[in-house]
């Protein structure tokens, strides 16, 4: 496979990975956490409060296991198009004409545009690969305010205690992120301000990733707590909570959710200002973005991408014809979906359905939809058949911090999806 490199980027390791690198590697027991011991860590340690859908496992403890080879090539993809994401989120920052094409908000565009100006990039990013059977394909990028960081850190330590000792564990994304919070705040007790960390009130799954990073930074020394976005306020473009200056915002709160709050002025203040950093960067929000891909392939052209991303072009590039006539090739995504939501693969529905699909995304009003090429994937057995993997790589400013991976029955993982541990053969 050739790549050409992206700018001051070292030539790319080989992105393919040889014959059978993904496989689940069974425990003894069927169910590990049937046993109270494991399921008690998993809910009161690691603060898995979510972990049953519709009555069944969210997830469990069975090893998702990479080659060598494999683990090489998914960080390589991971990077590779965390880049080209950058440089088309650079071109929008640049540009109006370019910003325009996201149909960001203009409480997002000011927030963007001021850590932009404030260099303000700090980044924690989740990188979702497809895998096709000799490589891997970046899908999407979750670059505003990914998850799993609970999953990532409870899964692998428990399948030790289930008694699995072979193979390394390479996620460190939680001890990572904790102590890069801490440091940014000056250090133990936090002296240049506290790290306040925000989320959305009304989910529980969202709370219990704000609750883990406030303990992992309370254990380095932060002085830290949990709070609603609501709660932060200016005083001279500096940000306050509770009585308190912030230093340091950790972001578990999708920017666009910022829209029309009455103190999304004063955080962009102090963000300019630079009297207050954030992880991650409201720059981010370009990345996030699924219009990003597209942008990224018409700036960037396919020799730089094709073996990093599927084609991807902003809905209204593409015919209604052409669609139509080719579902099976075609998948269809809100740009600011998450979550799996509102991605429509064309393989998964019939001819009826999909006109409808189609019908409904150029009639939605205000919302910006891609198009992006259906990446043909190769299952990978495991003790309940044959699975889809999603492998999720997480990047902490661009460095390469863990894996979140997810198995389903179809080419298409949401919140339903199985999350199993994922360990690289080998010790370390």
């Amino acid at each position: 496979m050739t790549l050409a490199a992206l700018p001051a980027l070292p030539a790319p390791p080989e992105l393919r990975a040889p014959r059978a690198p993904l496989y689940v590697e069974p425990l003894g027991r069927v169910d590990p956490l049937s046993e109270p011991e494991l399921a008690r860590a998993l809910e009161h340690d690691y603060l898995v409060w979510d972990s049953f859908v519709g009555g069944e496992r969210r997830v469990d403890l069975h090893p998702l296991v990479l080659s060598r080879a494999a683990h090489q090539a998914a960080v390589a993809t991971a990077v590779h198009a965390s880049r080209a994401m950058d440089e088309a989120a650079a071109a929008a920052l640049a540009d109006p004409d370019e910003a325009a094409a996201y149909g960001f908000h203009p409480d997002v565009l000011a927030l963007a545009r001021a850590a932009d100006a404030a260099g303000d990039r700090g980044s924690l990013a989740r990188v979702d690969l497809l895998w096709s059977g000799d490589g891997f394909l970046a899908c999407e990028i979750n670059a505003d305010c990914p998850g799993g960081h609970n999953e990532a850190a409870a899964l692998p330590a428990l399948a030790r205690a289930a008694g699995y000792h072979r193979h390394h564990d390479p996620t460190t994304v939680l001890d990572d992120l904790a102590e890069r919070l801490v440091r940014e705040s000056g250090g133990p007790g936090s002296p240049l301000g506290d790290i306040a960390i925000v989320f959305c009130t009304a989910y529980a799954e969202d709370l219990q990733v704000c609750a883990i990073v406030e303990r992992a930074v309370r254990r380095r020394g932060g002085r830290t707590s949990r709070m609603p976005v609501t709660a932060l306020y200016s005083v001279a473009d500096s940000l306050f909570a509770r009585g308190r200056r912030v230093s340091v915002i950790y972001r578990y709160l999708p920017t666009e959710y910022l829209e029309g709050a009455k103190n999304a002025p004063a955080i962009a203040r102090a963000v300019r200002a630079g009297k207050v950093r954030v992880v991650a960067s409201f720059a981010e929000m370009f990345a996030q973005s699924k219009a990003s891909f597209a942008r990224a392939w018409a700036l960037l052209g396919r020799e730089r991408l094709e073996d990093v991303i599927p084609r991807t072009e902003l809905a209204p590039a593409v015919s209604d014809d052409e669609l139509v006539a080719d579902r099976r090739r075609w998948v269809l995504k809100r740009a600011l979906g998450r979550v799996g939501d509102q991605v429509f693969v064309g393989v998964l529905h019939d001819d009826d359905e999909w006109r409808a699909i189609v019908r409904a995304v150029r009639e939605a009003e205000g919302e910006v939809w891609v198009a992006q090429r259906y990446a043909p994937q190769v299952t990978v057995g495991t003790p309940w058949g044959e699975r889809y993997v999603t492998l999720g790589v997480y990047l902490l400013d661009g460095v390469f911090a863990g894996y979140f991976a997810r198995l389903s029955p179809e080419s298409h993982a949401s919140h339903e999806a199985l999350v199993l541990p994922v360990f690289v053969e080998g010790r370390g």
